[in-house]
C-alpha cells in the first residue's frame, strides 16, 4: 500500500507521450499542439482603415473633396488612387480577427490600437495616407448626376487610423506555441493565418471493461435476484468521451479466470493506450483481474491509502504484433462505483493528459482552512 502522491508520481512517469500526429483543424479541438505555428503571411496582408471613415491625403487638410470610389471590403478601389484634393469611402468589415485573444504572442505595431480594432476592414486606396471618421465629416448635398462631395471639418495626421501591413502578425510570426491547448480561439487563429492541418499529441484508445456474476446490463427491465445494473461501464466510458478518448467498450466479464483472459487478451490486441477495468482487484478468491495483470505486465502498486478507492491496481503491460511494440496502461478500478469514479479522476485524468501532451496534468487544486468553533457559556 502506498500513498496517494507517490501513487500518482509512478502513474505519471510511466504515462508518457503519445506519437505526434497530424490532422485537419475542424479535428483539431481539444488537442494539444505538436508544433509551433508560424504566420505564412502577413495580417492584415493590406493597410485597413480602423474606422468607417474617408481616406484622405493629410496634407489637404479641411476642405470640401470629391469622393472617388468606396473601399468596403474584397477588392473595392482596387486600381483607384486618391490624388490631392480627392478622398475615398472606407468602412470596417466584420470578419473577427482572433489576434486579439492572442495578443500576447506578437509584436504589434501598436497593441492598444490593434486590440481595439480587431475587425478586418476595406483596404486603404493608393495614395491614401489617413482616414478621418465619419463623425468629423458632413456629406454635401450634390444633385444625383453628380459624384458625392464631402466636407472634412478637421485637420488630421498621416498614419491616423490606419492599420499598416503586419499590424496584427507579420510573416512568420510565432502565432502558437507547441504544447498549447487549442480551444476554440486557437482553432480561429489557425483559421485567420490559412492553416488547414496540424501536429497534435492524440489523446488515447481507452478499453472499458466491468467484471462480475452480478452485473447485468442497464437495458435489463427485471433484475433477478442477486443482479444489479452495471452503471460503472456506462459511468466510465462517459468520463473518458468526456476528455476526448476513443472507447472501446468489452462489455461485461463474468467472474470467471478464463473468460477474463480472452476478454483482456484481445482487448490488448486491439492496439489500445489504456485498458479499464472495474472489479475484480480486491481480494476475493474470486477477484482475477489482479492475478491477470501481474502475470501479463508489471504491477506498480495494487493499494492506496485512501478512502473510497483504496484497492485501486495500476500496471504496465507491453505488447508485440510483428515488430511494433506498444505498452499498455492499466488501471485495476474498484468494483464500487463511488471509488470507481474517484479513482479514474485522481489516477486515469492525469494519465490521459501526460498521455494527449498536456504540460500540467494535474487536476486544479485550492487550499481550504477547518476551523472549529467554541461555545463559551
Amino acid at each position: 500500500m502506498i500513498p496517494v502522491e507517490e501513487a500518482l508520481t509512478t502513474v505519471l512517469d510511466v504515462s508518457r507521450r503519445l506519437s505526434p500526429v497530424t490532422v485537419a483543424v475542424e479535428d483539431a479541438l481539444g488537442k494539444v499542439l505538436a508544433e509551433d505555428i508560424r504566420a505564412p503571411d502577413p495580417l492584415p496582408p493590406y493597410p485597413a482603415s480602423i474606422k468607417d471613415g474617408y481616406a484622405v491625403i493629410a496634407a489637404d487638410g479641411p476642405g470640401e473633396y470629391p469622393v472617388i470610389t468606396e473601399s468596403r471590403a474584397g477588392n473595392d478601389g482596387l486600381g483607384v488612387t486618391v490624388t490631392p484634393g480627392t478622398v475615398a469611402y472606407v468602412t470596417t468589415g466584420g470578419n473577427l480577427l482572433f489576434v486579439s485573444l492572442k495578443i500576447s504572442s506578437f509584436v504589434c505595431c501598436d497593441k492598444t490600437k490593434c486590440m481595439h480594432s480587431s475587425i478586418l476592414s476595406g483596404p486603404i486606396p493608393d495614395g491614401a495616407d489617413a482616414v478621418v471618421q465619419v463623425e468629423d465629416t458632413e456629406l454635401v448635398q450634390t444633385v444625383a448626376s453628380q459624384p458625392k462631395r464631402v466636407r472634412v471639418l478637421v485637420k488630421t495626421n498621416k498614419g491616423l487610423d490606419i492599420r499598416p501591413v503586419g499590424c496584427d502578425i507579420s510573416k512568420d510570426d510565432l502565432v502558437l506555441k507547441a504544447e498549447e491547448l487549442l480551444g476554440a480561439a486557437e482553432i480561429g487563429l489557425l483559421a485567420t493565418v490559412g492553416v488547414l492541418t496540424v501536429k497534435v499529441y492524440p489523446t488515447p484508445t481507452i478499453a472499458v471493461l466491468s467484471t462480475g456474476d452480478e452485473l447485468v446490463e442497464p437495458t435489463c427491465k427485471s433484475l433477478n435476484r442477486g443482479q444489479i445494473r452495471d452503471s460503472n461501464r456506462a459511468m466510465i466510458v462517459a468520463a473518458a468521451t468526456q476528455h476526448k478518448c476513443k472507447i472501446v467498450d468489452l462489455g461485461i466479464a463474468r467472474d470467471d479466470e478464463d473468460e477474463i483472459s480472452a476478454v483482456l487478451d484481445k482487448a490488448l490486441a486491439a492496439d489500445i493506450d489504456i485498458l479499464l477495468t472495474s472489479g475484480g482487484v480486491s481480494m476475493g478468491d474470486r477477484d482475477f483481474v489482479k492475478p491477470y495483470l501481474q502475470n501479463r505486465g508489471r504491477v506498480y502498486f495494487d493499494k492506496v491509502t485512501m478512502k473510497p478507492g483504496k484497492p485501486l491496481t495500476f500496471a504496465e503491460i507491453v505488447t508485440q504484433s510483428g515488430e511494433k511494440v506498444k505498452k499498455v496502461l492499466a488501471f485495476g478500478l474498484p468494483g464500487n462505483p463511488v471509488s470507481c469514479l474517484v479513482c479514474f479522476n485522481l489516477f486515469v485524468v492525469p494519465s490521459v493528459r501526460n498521455l494527449s501532451g498536456w504540460k500540467n496534468p494535474h487536476l486544479p487544486r485550492c487550499s481550504s482552512w477547518l476551523f472549529k468553533l467554541y461555545h463559551i457559556w
